[in-house]
Order: structure tokens, then sequence, then C-alpha cells
């Protein structure tokens, strides 16, 4: 069964009624026999919830999406341990070696944890816990090259194995012809200052209502894409209620909020699967990659996709079959003050708080008439240090600690890593092809990072990435930071017992703090050469600045990004939309010299007449719109997560 998004009365309506389940389509889509989202259906249409992945933002009525677990601060400790060790060379045998085992143990107790998270520790049973963790993770990782981390209600998996030598070698000759171009044909990035070269994007010759031509009664494969250059029926542009969705503000209130696109999308290609051996193939053409001139390139990216299988279906299946949590607690505080004599307790001053330590000698004595802890000059004082060590000494909380045989902190194990049969047998997926490269000059000699994002807009139903460092030369560390939104306004409903107005023990045993985002930083991963990574766009991800190592050469960073779209969700994609470049056609027809049809200056004056395909000057136009479009969503999105916060209440 299936949905639109979209409320009935923001549903395309035809002349046969007004359900839109019924009702579908256009009058004039009615005949079309391929249908997709935007394309014979209405542009919202979707599987039930049930059926498909969830969506981080705009998931329900009440324009909520999807949260993960409230994370402890020891829990959000054992994860960056664990991801720490997991980098170290041969972690998967070392730490079957007590002895290894044992000097990891003695550096986590003596690591100041406070230094990555405020009132963070450490505990014996916790590094123990880590430990033994990693010993079952070993196992697996051995065995399939998959380790998850970061994992809890979802999972980032990185590999240092799947990427082999060669597939890299193969990745770089393959990329070398859309490197070595002229350099007034190199495509950098807007607005990157000339630091980020896209060499395949997704958002040149998107997919534009209105503008784009389909067919509708039959798709095109790889081999006879150029073939239909120019063909097709104009698709036509959405109304603007298809992309509204009218959600709860309040008891009586509904506010309506854009979340799609009328005007693009990004298009992925087809890739079949072969149910039995799990072997993948490409069935239409990637957008902005020329399957003739580069078909070396698309078998090399064929076995990329390939080797992303396993990982996105764990990632995909992972909330229902194998998500963890370490620590619980159904409270938060430290029950009867340990020393009810310093703080001074009775009917009139009822609680415990940091400006009750006992001033020591030679410290100015305190004013009981003039109430310090609220003065500005006291929130960065010495005092305030001073008061705050105290209270956290003698007010220690009652946190869970954890199992140190890690008995329910690992639910995969290598069985359940898939070699076919991926997304319930699914035939066939869509993938959306990213290849980039940031450069760095000793006159640029720093990449400042990027935003927090997730990948693509609801047009595309992206559920998850994969990001493969094929390539680096003479940069620094470099991270993908990760957050997600958590469940804390569920603790407030009676599943968190807490003394009324204590949230300083709150922000003392969860990873939160009281009238902040409800994004909780998770951890990052480093990004070096010869990793591959996939998350799931649940995830907001952020890369971290980098430089040059030495100032005085250049530098580089290369990367592969695959973006799968939910198998549950066949969206418009280039085996419907024949290709749109227009030196493709020219190159096809023989306009453009190449094979004596016309003089190239002759080809080029009908070129110039002709109105589809797409020229270059307008494929990167429609691309600053893409990118103003998206931006301009994107940034909806942010202010209204911004008004949810954590905001524990006066019970």
């Amino acid at each position: 069964m299936s949905h639109e998004l979209v409320p009935p009365s923001n549903t395309l309506e035809s002349d046969q009624g007004s359900n839109p389940l019924e009702n579908k389509a256009k009058e004039d889509e009615l005949d079309w026999i391929i249908r997709k989202p935007g394309f014979g259906l209405p542009l919202g249409h979707m599987p039930d919830a049930e059926n498909r992945f969830p969506l981080l933002y705009m998931d329900d009525r009440w324009g909520g999406g999807w949260r993960a677990a409230t994370l402890l601060i020891r829990e959000c400790c054992m994860m960056k341990f664990i991801n720490a060790l997991s980098d170290k060379p041969e972690w998967w045998r070392k730490v079957q070696d007590d002895e290894v085992a044992g000097k990891w143990k003695k550096e986590a107790l003596s690591m100041d944890w406070t230094l990555y998270l405020k009132h963070a520790d450490f505990t014996p049973a916790m590094a123990d816990a880590c430990i033994s963790e990693l010993k079952k993770k070993a196992v697996l990782y051995e065995q399939t090259g998959l380790m998850p981390i970061l994992d809890y209600s979802i999972a980032v998996i990185k590999s240092d194995a799947i990427m082999t030598f060669d597939m890299a070698a193969s990745l770089r000759k393959g990329v070398k012809p859309l490197e070595e171009v002229p350099a007034e044909d190199k495509d950098w990035h807007p607005n990157s200052s000339e630091q980020v070269l896209d060499l395949v994007h997704p958002s040149l010759w998107p997919l534009m209502y209105g503008r784009s031509r389909v067919l509708r009664d039959r798709v095109i494969g790889l081999d006879d894409a150029l073939e239909h250059c120019g063909m097709g029926t104009i698709l036509p542009k959405r109304k603007q209620k298809e992309t509204e969705m009218l959600i709860k503000a309040g008891s009586f209130c509904e506010e309506s909020i854009t979340i799609l696109s009328n005007l693009f999308q990004w298009l992925p290609c087809d890739v079949k699967i072969d149910s039995t051996t799990g072997k993948a193939k490409i069935a239409s053409y990637i957008n902005n990659l020329h399957p003739k001139e580069h078909s070396d390139l698309y078998a090399v990216i064929e076995r990329f996709i390939e080797k992303s299988l396993p990982a996105w279906d764990i990632i995909y299946n992972w909330e229902k079959e194998f998500s963890v949590q370490r620590l619980r607690t159904d409270e938060a505080g430290f029950g009867d003050c340990p020393c009810p004599e310093l703080c001074q307790l009775d009917d009139m001053n009822c609680s415990c708080e940091p400006w009750k330590r006992p001033v020591g000698e030679g410290e100015e004595p305190r004013d009981p008439d003039d109430e310090e802890q609220y003065d500005d000059e006291y929130k960065d004082s010495e005092r305030k240090k001073l008061d705050d060590a105290w209270f956290f000494a003698t007010h220690a909380l009652k946190l869970p600690d954890a199992d140190p045989l890690a008995e329910k902190h690992v639910r995969i194990d290598s069985s359940h890593v898939k070699t076919h049969g991926f997304f319930n047998n699914k035939s066939q997926v869509q993938v959306i092809v990213k290849l980039a490269n940031i450069h760095l000059t000793p006159d640029k000699p720093l990449y400042a990072g990027g935003s927090w994002h997730t990948e693509g807009q609801l047009n595309e139903h992206i559920v998850s990435t994969a990001l493969f460092y094929y390539d680096s030369e003479n940069i620094t560390e470099c991270t993908l930071d990760f957050r997600t939104s958590a469940n804390g306004d569920e603790l407030d409903e009676g599943a968190l017992s807490y003394e009324q107005y204590d949230h300083r023990s709150i922000e003392r045993t969860f990873a939160v703090q009281q009238n902040q985002s409800i994004f909780q930083d998770i951890g990052s991963v480093v990004t070096k050469t010869g990793r591959a990574l996939f998350f799931p766009n649940l995830l907001q991800h952020h890369v971290s600045p980098f430089r040059l190592a030495d100032p005085t050469k250049e530098g580089h960073r290369k990367i592969l990004a695959l973006f799968l779209v939910d198998p549950a969700i066949e969206i418009v994609s280039t085996s419907n939309v024949p290709p749109q470049q227009k030196h493709w056609w020219l190159g096809t027809t023989g306009l453009d010299g190449g094979k004596g049809v016309l003089p190239a200056e002759l080809g080029e004056l009908v070129a110039d007449e002709v109105e589809w395909p797409m020229g270059l000057a307008e494929a990167k136009e429609a691309r600053l719109k893409v990118m103003k479009e998206r931006t301009w969503l994107k940034e909806g999105e942010e202010e209204r997560l911004k008004d949810v916060t954590w905001n524990f209440c006066e019970h």
C-alpha cells in the first residue's frame, strides 16, 4: 500500500473525483506506461512508512522525523574509543592479544575524557566492554572487511579492506581523461574558490520539470542511450501545491511547508543486481559521464557499486535488526544529598548547588544577601570553576556502568552480511554518482570544511551514501563528523526520573544541553586514503577543515561518492530521460565535425539554433538554480529544527 506525502487537498486531481489514492495521475498522464513520482504519479508519492526507509525531516503530520536514542555521555566515550582503536594498524589481530589489549585499557583510563565531552569519565568496566566489543567486531572485519562504528540506533560502516589497490588504481586511471582537459574546460564548483573540481556532478543537466524530455512508453539502456538524444515528451511542470505538506502547528492550526521541488531532481542510473551472484551491472547511463567515451570507467564504477551493496543492505536494515544501546538509565541525579551538612539543606533551601561550597582559606567570603551565582561575572570566574569542581566531586551521579563482556553490544556477525539477495532480493537499485577532487595550492593552502547537511532533497529519496577516498597527496588529516536528532522529548514523557529543576544532572548524564539543539554529535571518522565509508541519510555530516602538509607544494584529495535511492521508491532515472547534453548529441549526429557530416564551424551554427538538447551555458545556469533552491530548502529544515530544543519541563 502507498500514500502521497502531501495531504489529499494538495494532490493532483483528476476529473474522476478527489480521492488521491484512486486518482493518482493527471488526465494527460493516464496512458503513460511508466509511472514514477512526478512522472505519471504525484510528486509526493511514496510507500507507507513501514515499507520504506525513515525520513530525518517531515516524516509525520506534525513535521517530525526519525529520532535516535539519546546517548549517555559514557556511551559517546565508548564509541569514540572503539573507533580510535579500530584505526590502529592490524587492530583486529592485536585486540586478541591480552597484553596489547591491557595496554589499550590503560590508555583509556589515563585519558582526560573531559577534553572530549564535559562531565565525561571512563571506568574500568567501560574499557573492558570496549575491548570485548572489538574482539567480536574483529571477527566480523576479518571475514567481511566491514567495521560498524558509532553504532547504536544507526551506524556508520568503515572499511580499509574492500577498496583494493587495484580498484583504486583503476579509478585513478579512469578519471584521468576527465581531469586532463584544458584549463578553460575545468568545471570548478561554483563558490568553491577553484578548490573543488567537479568531474561528474548530478546538479549539471538534472531533471528539469517543464524542460526535460522523458520517454513515457519505454526505457533506454546503456547501449542505446545516445541514439535517443532529443527524443521524448516534455515532462510537465508540477504544481506548487504538490510540493507542500500541511503540518500541525498546534491543536487547531496547520502550516503549509514546502518539502519537495517542482523544478529539479538529480538523475540516478539504474543498476541491475544478479539475485544469485550479487553482481551489479549499470543498466542506464550515469548522468554527465559519456557512456561510450568513458566505457572503461563505467566498468570501474560498477565494481564500486557492487562492493557497496553489502554495507548498504546492512544500513538499510540496521534499526530493525542490529541496533544496540550499551548504556541505559531511567534516572538522572544522585538521590539523597551525600553531604547535607555542607549543602545546609532546610525547608527554605532545599537544593544542592555548586555555590554551597564552603569557601577556602584566603577566598573572599560569600555575602548571603548577594546572589553572586546570577551575576554575569560569576559565569567565567575562578570561583565558579572551584564551585563546579567541588560539586562534581561531592555529588557523584548514579550512572549506569558497562557490561565488561559486552554481551548485548554487538548484534551483527558475518552471517548477516549478504553477498546477494540485497534489499529483499531487489533485482534493481538506483544510484546517483559524483566524482570530485579538492585541490590545494600554496596560494590557497586551506580547505575551510563543509556545512552540516544530508544528501539530496526529498525528490531523490537518498537513503545511504558510500564514500571512497581513493587518492590524496600532501594534505593534513581530515575527518567526517556526524550528528543526528535524538529522542530527548521521549525522555521527558515519563521515561526519565529526575528532581525538579535539576537540569544539571541531566546534562551530566546525557550528551545534551538544556535549551540547545536536539542534534547530538555522535563522533568523527578519519577520512584517510584507501578508506570507504558508508552511512545512512539519517545522519548529518560535515567535512572538517584541512590544509597542505607542506605549504610549498600542491596537494589534493579525490573522492567517489555513490548515493543510494531508497530501493522501495523508484524515481525518474536516466532510463527514462534521454541524454540532455547537447555536446553528446552533436557527437552522435556528426555535427561537431567529427564524422565529416558538416564542417565544425557550420555544425556550431546549426547547434546554436537547436533548443534541445541543452547546451553547457544553460546547464550551468540551471545548476546555480539547483544549488539556490536546495540551500533554501535545507535552511528551512534547519530553521524548523532550531525551534526543537532540549527543554526538560519543571514537573
